[in-house]
């Protein structure tokens, strides 16, 4: 079953990249032939969109989906409802054509709808979830970095954009959030560019970060010395939350201890006095 399945899954990897080529290089010569030629250019943009993701909202939330878990690679994002699709397909005509039972055949479909259609997105949601927290953890870096840049008489933007193309060794993902808030200041203003940072990462940490620079903003006190105390705070914060952890230990170790050692020692102590009741000595 593992097989078919590896199988099935490599030959919709395949198809939709054949496909997506296909259409791809059909759209260049049309277009090529429109301009020599001065003829209606033909667009197969549309059909290129429908494959990739149902139009341009949706291949916008697979973007976002795939952002947020960490993962920058477009052409992933475009074959991503292609291969869903083919896969789909495939297997439902492998079900179709080799089971007879009813109720089989139902089980099956089943299987496959949450395989191929649930799992995935389960797992972007699990990479999401972990992502946030490790940019929770490596901002109090970020901040202590970024108050350096500000001592040095850099501007908020300026010390953005420094650290969106120096932060890629230290941590690639928390570098593509700053360098990506970084873009939006430029278009947008930095107020809705951390508005933005606060809800791509919803963590207390990046919602306090963001209203302390929002403070500096607007009534323009001095950001340095804040900054570190922030990345102080933070730091206290991990501190005791790791601590809570630890204090957690002990009570989450009793359930193993009782099931692997006492019953153990108990069967051991008892087993003796029970055997020779049960044989009459």
């Amino acid at each position: 079953m593992i097989l078919i399945f590896i199988s099935v899954s490599i030959i919709a990897v395949l198809m939709s990249m054949l496909v997506t080529k296909v259409l791809e290089n059909k759209t260049r010569k049309i277009k090529i032939n429109g301009y020599i030629g001065n003829r209606r250019n033909l667009n197969f943009g549309f059909v290129h969109e429908t494959l990739g993701g149902f139009g341009k909202s949706t291949q916008k939330d697979i973007r976002n989906k795939f952002e947020d878990a960490g993962i920058y690679n477009n052409e992933m994002l475009r074959y991503y409802t292609p291969v869903k699709i083919c896969s789909f397909i495939v297997l439902s005509l492998m079900v179709l054509l080799y089971v007879e039972v009813s109720m089989q055949m139902l089980l099956i479909f089943m299987a496959i709808i949450v395989i191929i259609i649930v799992l995935p997105d389960s797992y972007l949601a699990l990479r999401k979830n972990r992502l946030i927290e490790k940019n929770s953890r490596q901002l109090p870096y970020m901040i202590d970095m970024m108050a350096v840049c500000v001592q040095t008489g850099m501007t908020l933007e300026a010390a953005f954009k420094y650290l969106g193309d120096e932060l890629t060794s230290f941590d690639k993902d928390l570098c593509y959030q700053i360098r990506k808030t970084s873009d939006a200041a430029e278009v947008k203003g930095m107020e809705s560019a951390l508005k933005d940072f606060s809800k791509r990462v919803p963590t207390p940490q990046v919602r306090s970060f963001a209203l302390t620079l929002t403070q500096n903003i607007q009534y323009g006190t001095s950001i340095a010395p804040v900054l570190s105390d922030l990345a102080e705070d933070f730091r206290n914060e991990q501190i005791l939350v790791m601590e809570e952890k630890i204090g957690k230990l002990s009570a989450k170790m009793s359930g193993p201890l009782i099931i692997f050692i006492m019953f153990p020692i108990l069967i051991l102590i008892l087993a003796p006095g029970i055997t020779r009741l049960m044989t009459g000595n």
